[in-house]
């Protein structure tokens, strides 16, 4: 039924390209604000392919259609797409072409590509048109096929073919306390303003929603589980615009706002502000945007005015890394909301201990299903102070469904927890002195050799990855190997990042650091500095078996100079034990013995005071020393 729903869906759309002269239409997952989570409004590629991951890009034309997503979501894809026509495109795979080759391959001289030009970034609209020049440059040479292929980025057939499309969100907005991250957003605009400053531009336009966020110290309800609003920013040398919903800020945020400078718009008068810019700064002034954030709708609309194309310096915005760089108010509190997270997940898996020690369970007449444990979770992490809301959908996989790497449970799939296999639990949450983001995976009964051999070496992974130390100017991809080692040793492997940069009370991912085997779109990547905030998360996937990841978060801290300069370490912020029952001593190194016990040690020691006095018992249990048999 769900499938034939899809195939109406995709009926309609191409309906919509005929009417505009389309043969192919590309629907991305970002937002206006190239978003990785979108508000509902923006779930085009969603509505029309029922693939329900935060990656994933469509391509429709009259017979056939296609969806593209990472290896985290291939599993996920299959069984969503199942029966829906549309071919699922596995990137990075041997064979697999990206959508600009596929295109290349398949467009015929005078066809047309159709695109919402606000939805994806200057960056791909350029390859988009650099593809399209390919495919002309071949037609041109064709005497019996002279017409040229053409980009039409103003097009968005989302809102033609999807009649009860919802609004767009308009959620209050709220400011955070310049004392609760040691810096008010007028330092912040004087800092961006010098980096402006150096690179010889007169304004910065901003579209990220946590840049403009952090900036402004500005929070919101747009995107669920992430705090931020919908808003543009114009930065310049004496004063900003921020563009937002007028109606969902307050009339006394607005003057705190212009006291610092800052003049708030109305969201729509962007495009009109940046077709006239020319008459905010002086002739020769240099515009600073970035390709990767700014959308491609935008970047026509400043360039179509004059020479403003030869003034445009298209650079990864300074807002960018200054945000993952915390600062040490952020950095102590973060380790606050650490705690306290630490304490409910605690509580929480010895609520799992005690289920399966319940004879009940085992005998399979208490039944506890995945959306069940997901709110029992919930309920500890509320009865924090200072909670505000989880960081992202909770991921609560039981067996086989621990194997999808995002899985999400809902009413369709919603499986009961399995006796005697693992519960792979990736949750975290919002407090106001921090993000949180946390991976366990818990045995719910007796572990096989396979099981512990594979658990072990997943922890070994995360917990050497933890222990590195290394030179100034290292970077993500220099560090990967420290994770995946222990699995490779097994030809094992997984076909996910390592590590990303998580906001401060903001979104669970961002840049510009992270530690992935490639770096971020196939480059080395951005240089670790202190007080960048990164998860550790290896882990293994078996397909119809079970899956097993462990995340902790870590700061970057200084460690110490020598002869070869300025030396830094990672220092753990979750406080949160891993499982005893799932670990071979056997298969670590007493190097790793010695890492996991100097861990869970501090984890005893850190939370073990806000614990009733049986979890307090269990907890100590749970992080006694462990050796190798003698």
């Amino acid at each position: 039924m769900y499938n034939d729903l899809i195939n109406e869906r995709l009926t309609h759309l191409r309906a919509a390209m005929k009417s505009n002269e389309l043969d192919y239409y590309l629907i991305t997952t970002a937002d206006y604000h190239s978003s990785e989570y979108v508000a509902d409004f923006f779930k085009a590629r969603e509505y029309f392919s029922g693939f329900t991951g935060s990656n994933g890009d469509l391509l429709v034309w009259e017979k056939g259609a296609a969806l593209w997503t990472d290896g985290r979501y291939f599993l996920q894809a299959e069984e969503e797409l199942e029966g829906t026509g549309i071919a699922l495109m596995k990137m990075g795979e041997k064979g697999v072409p990206s959508i600009e080759e596929f295109l290349e391959k398949n467009m015929l001289p005078g066809e047309r590509l159709g695109t919402d030009g606000r939805c994806i970034p200057i960056s791909r609209g350029n390859r988009l048109t650099d593809t399209l020049s390919k495919v002309n440059k071949k037609a041109c040479a064709d005497a019996e096929n002279p017409y040229e292929c053409s980009l039409i980025w103003d097009v968005d057939l989302a809102s033609a073919a999807w009649n009860d499309r919802p609004d767009l969100p308009s959620e209050k907005i709220w400011f955070i306390d310049s004392s609760n991250v040691g810096e008010s957003r007028a330092k912040r605009l004087e800092r961006v303003r010098d980096k402006l400053k150096a690179e010889g531009a007169k304004c910065l336009v901003l579209s990220s929603l946590d840049d403009i966020a952090w900036l402004y110290l500005m929070r919101g309800n747009d995107i669920e589980y992430n705090p931020v609003a919908l808003s543009y920013s114009i930065v310049f040398e004496d004063k900003a615009l921020l563009y937002i919903n007028t109606d969902a800020v307050s009339a006394s945020d607005v003057e705190a706002l212009k006291t610092d400078g800052i003049e708030v718009k109305a969201y729509s008068e962007i495009v009109n502000d940046l077709k006239t810019i020319d008459e905010y700064i002086e002739a020769d002034g240099a515009i600073l945007a970035d390709p990767d954030r700014l959308s491609y709708a935008l970047y026509m609309s400043i360039t179509g005015c004059g020479d403003m194309k030869n003034r445009l310096v298209l650079k990864t915005s300074p807002t960018v890394l200054m945000k993952a760089v915390k600062t040490a108010t952020e950095i102590e509190n973060e380790r606050t909301a650490h705690i306290k997270d630490g304490v409910a997940v605690t509580k929480f898996l010895y609520w799992l201990h005690c289920l399966r020690e319940d004879p009940l369970f085992v005998s399979g007449k208490r039944v506890v299903t995945e959306m069940e444990a997901a709110e029992v979770l919930l309920e500890y992490r509320k009865a924090q102070e200072d909670f505000i809301e989880e960081s992202f959908a909770p991921i609560v996989a039981t067996g086989a469904h621990g194997a999808i790497i995002h899985y999400e449970a809902d009413v369709k799939s919603n499986a009961a927890i399995e006796k005697d296999a693992f519960l792979l639990m990736d949750t975290g949450a919002q407090y106001l002195q921090g993000t949180t983001d946390i991976t366990r995976t818990f045995m719910m009964g007796n572990a096989s050799d396979e099981m512990k051999k594979h658990y072990t070496a997943v922890l070994c992974g995360n917990l050497e990855l933890a222990d590195a130390y290394f030179p100034e100017g290292t970077t993500g991809p220099n560090l990967d190997v420290l994770a995946r080692k222990a699995l490779w040793k097994l030809k094992l492997d997984y076909r996910h990042g390592t590590g990303h940069g998580v906001g401060y009370l903001l979104n669970v991912h961002e840049g510009p650091q992270n530690i992935n085997q490639k770096g971020r779109l196939g480059r080395l990547g951005t240089a670790f500095e202190h007080g960048m905030i990164t998860s550790d998360e290896p882990g293994v996937y078996i397909p119809g078996k079970y899956g097993i990841r462990l995340e902790n978060m870590m700061v970057c801290i200084k460690s110490g100079e020598s002869e070869y300069g300025e030396y830094f370490g990672f220092d753990t912020l979750t406080m949160v034990p891993f499982d005893a029952r799932s670990i071979s001593a056997e298969d670590m190194s007493e190097y790793d013995i010695e890492l996991l016990n100097k861990y869970h040690r501090k984890v005893y020691e850190t939370i073990a005071e806000y614990l009733t006095e049986d979890e307090r018992a269990w907890l100590k249990a749970e992080t006694a020393p462990i050796a190798k048999k003698l």
